[in-house]
């Protein structure tokens, strides 16, 4: 045999050789990890079920604290933002009064305080004192003004 010969053989033996360890190695490791995820699934499950009671221990002991907390800020807000919301209708009522008779198409009504402006059955109340506004007249002559007077 000489020398080229010798060291193909050499160097098929050593291809075969390194494929087999590799193939070994491949299986030992196959194994190891098949054996790590039987030992660690038990833990796994364990951790689970103890990461669900955390939550439920939470829940009951956080949860109610948690929901007073926000009935009592509730109660305590509802007072004020009703007030809030009363000086807003109050402080807009003159302009709404002044505006939206002319938007509804009752410009002689524009301002006065008895203008309620509402449809009922398809039917709109203008006011009380003129059901259906007072279009017989160049002005109304119960014109009262929303607008406050100015103090003397």
């Amino acid at each position: 045999m000489d020398m080229d010969d010798w060291f193909k053989q050499l160097q098929e033996e050593l291809q075969t050789a390194v494929h087999d360890t590799l193939e070994q190695t491949e299986q030992i490791l196959d194994g190891l990890a098949e054996q790590a995820v039987e030992a660690i699934s038990p833990v796994l499950d364990v951790a689970d079920e103890i990461a669900d009671e955390l939550a439920e221990q939470v829940v009951e002991n956080i949860s109610p604290p948690f929901a007073q907390a926000l009935d009592d800020l509730e109660a305590q807000v509802d007072p004020w933002v009703g007030s809030v919301v009363t000086w807003c209708e109050q402080t807009m009522a003159p302009v709404h009064q002044t505006l939206t008779p002319w938007l509804q198409n009752h410009p002689k009504c524009a301002g006065c305080s008895y203008y309620h402006g509402e449809s009922y059955g398809g039917e709109m109340l203008v006011c009380a004192l003129h059901p259906t506004g007072p279009e017989e007249y160049d002005s109304c002559p119960d014109w009262d003004s929303v607008w406050p007077k100015p103090e003397d």
